[in-house]
């Protein structure tokens, strides 16, 4: 009965030093997850909303601090959101130390200075957006080694340098944005190893080299931005055999080469394409009108030509079309009357001739039309169906007479053919 008595005990003073040591090691944790959130309180040097000033008290518990969230286990801090509080100051090293953050927002303020190594303890994290900021130096190799990243956004910072290969060892990464910053040399090939990626953003950079053809092995891609580069060579043909693309845009690079003749195939899902002001060449293809959910075709300012396809008059759901400042010639396809939801039509300066399809005259949607610097010839049909135009330039062409209806507001835009 002793015996039994004394096990009874032990048993329990373990039981009892087991508790007390969970205690003490979960407010512990705590403990540093509060001197963490205190010393990124201490680094900032401007609250215009006073948002940590009166919210962040010692007395509080940090889980009901403003833009902290906590687990409901162990309650240590898993997400800190304090996007657009226009806070200013630098980033505290100690932010390392909160081991159980998934998710870091810290966009739109006005941080300055470098990203903190420390940063690279955060292991489950799974959201970085540092955009819309002011940090500075070189992207950081070690970001690349967050293995639980699926959504890395460095947007709209003063980053400098090249993009570290390291951040492609990530097979879950999702989201890369690093638009509007100052990067320069080669998009590394290493992107196509990121299997996971849906959306690339690298826009208005000094990005320069070829687009790299692993691009096209991304299968799961969906969105891709390079606009504003100096990007050379020809676009990777994978990139148009994606089922999964919607959005393209690389406009305003140095781009050679032509589309792919069978561009629409594998590419249902596709809403935007913008490829103007590069140095592309050769003819639009025909089966363009297998983009069926394209709302955006933007080549403008590029050496297309032969004719502009009658089939783009089957893209229904087209709102925004801009082909001028190509070599196309011919006749403007009067298919394109068949484009019920066109809010722009723009093809100036295009070495275009024939009349004008009255056709376009009846797309009630119309807001702008743009024929300018063409040789069409003929006289306009009335533009009473046309209720939401706005701005029409047709000056530069050869055309003779207006129809019966000419609103005051538009005499500016007809340039030499207002007679």
């Amino acid at each position: 009965m002793e015996s039994t008595s004394s096990f009874s005990f032990t048993l329990l003073l373990l039981l009892s030093n087991s508790i007390t040591l969970c205690l003490c090691t979960s407010i512990f944790n705590s403990t540093t997850d509060k001197h963490a959130l205190i010393s990124f309180k201490n680094f900032i040097t401007s609250d215009p909303t006073a948002a940590l000033t009166t919210n962040w008290s010692n007395d509080t518990s940090v889980c009901d601090w403003i833009g902290v969230s906590c687990g409901m286990k162990h309650r240590r801090v898993t997400a800190l959101n304090l996007s657009g509080y226009d806070l200013a100051g630098t980033l505290t090293p100690h932010l390392g130390n909160l081991t159980f953050l998934r998710y870091l927002d810290l966009s739109f303020n006005n941080f300055t200075g470098f990203l903190p190594f420390e940063l690279s303890k955060l292991h489950r994290l799974k959201v970085m957006n540092a955009g819309a900021n002011s940090f500075t130096g070189e992207l950081p190799t070690w970001l690349g080694s967050l293995p639980q990243v699926e959504q890395l956004i460095l947007s709209n910072n003063s980053f400098s340098g090249r993009i570290p290969s390291s951040f492609f060892n990530n097979s879950k990464l999702q989201v890369l944005s690093m638009s509007f910053n100052l990067l320069v040399g080669n998009i590394p090939k290493e992107i196509g190893s990121s299997s996971s990626l849906k959306i690339i953003k690298l826009g208005y950079n000094q990005l320069s080299g070829n687009i790299p053809e692993e691009i096209g092995n991304l299968s799961s891609l969906e969105i891709i931005y390079l606009q504003n580069n100096t990007l050379s060579g020809s676009i990777p043909r994978g990139i148009f055999n994606m089922s999964t693309m919607r959005e393209i845009i690389i406009q305003n690079n140095s781009l050679t080469g032509s589309l792919p003749s069978d561009m629409c195939n594998n590419m249902p899902k596709l809403n935007k394409l913008s490829l103007w002001s590069n140095q592309l060449s050769g003819e639009i293809p025909p089966n363009i009108w297998k983009c069926r959910e394209l709302e955006l075709l933007a080549l403008s300012v590029n050496h297309f030509n032969g004719k502009i396809p009658k089939e783009i008059g089957s893209l229904s759901n087209l709102r925004y079309l801009y082909l001028g400042m190509n070599d196309f010639g011919g006749k403007v396809p009067s298919e394109i009357g068949n484009i019920s939801r066109l809010e722009i039509l723009s093809i100036a300066s295009a070495s275009l001739s024939g009349d004008i399809p009255s056709s376009i005259f009846n797309i009630s949607s119309l807001t702008l039309l743009n024929f300018e610097n063409n040789s069409l010839s003929g006289s306009i049909p009335t533009f009473c169906n046309l209720p939401e135009l706005r701005s029409l330039y047709l000056g530069n062409n050869k055309l003779t007479a207006f129809g019966p209806v000419l609103l005051l507001h538009y005499i500016q835009s007809f340039g030499e053919n207002y007679v």
